[in-house]
């Protein structure tokens, strides 16, 4: 697939979106695959990244309010995709993390297959090991598509940075005798999103 499509160019974004989707699938069905054995089966980048990141054990859980909606049970955890970055979400019960962070490189790898030593046309391998250690980390406290998610206080929030920065520019829009309509929308745009939660 990597020989086939320009990543992020404007002629194949939709193709993108529904590899991305059958990445999730293929995931959340290896993950949910009682025969898969992680420890036998799995691709060498899964090891090169990072265990996965808990807080510290004084951190205290917060009680989840009831749900307005009914969300089947899994204690097996779970990936979702938005675009190209994946993200892998368990309880930490078992190896359950493990096992989910090793099925995003595994089925990546075997959608884009895996470089080889022998291949005669250079290519560099599908997954970036320096984003992906990053990002791919499972933690109970992240950095996720811009928005800072705690999973022990159930929280979802603008991380520092840019709460300061959006600040900033809303007090100097209202201190601005003559706003620019490009800067007013961005900011109308931020404070939507920030609703929409």
């Amino acid at each position: 697939m990597a020989l086939r499509l320009t990543f992020g160019g404007s002629p194949c974004p939709s193709l993108w979106g529904y590899l991305s989707d059958s990445l999730a699938d293929v995931c959340n069905a290896l993950i949910n695959n009682p025969y898969w054995d992680h420890n036998t089966s799995f691709d060498s980048l899964s090891f090169k990244v990072y265990s996965p990141l808990p807080l510290p054990d004084s951190t205290p859980f917060h009680k989840a309010l009831p749900m307005s909606v009914q969300i089947p049970e899994n204690d097996l955890g779970k990936v979702d995709i938005y675009l190209d970055d994946s993200i892998g979400v368990s309880p930490d019960v078992g190896d359950n993390a493990i096992r989910v962070g090793r099925s995003i490189p595994f089925v990546i790898h075997a959608l884009a297959r895996p470089l080889d030593e022998t291949e005669q046309l250079p290519r560099k391998d599908i997954i970036s090991l320096k984003k992906f250690s990053a990002e791919g980390r499972l933690e109970e406290s992240k950095l996720i598509l811009g928005w800072s998610i705690n999973t022990q206080s159930l929280s979802v929030s603008l991380p520092k940075d840019k709460f300061d920065r959006w600040s900033a520019d809303i007090y100097s829009l209202l201190s601005s005798p003559r706003v620019k309509h490009k800067s007013l929308e961005s900011t109308i745009g931020r404070l939507n999103h920030v609703a929409a939660l």
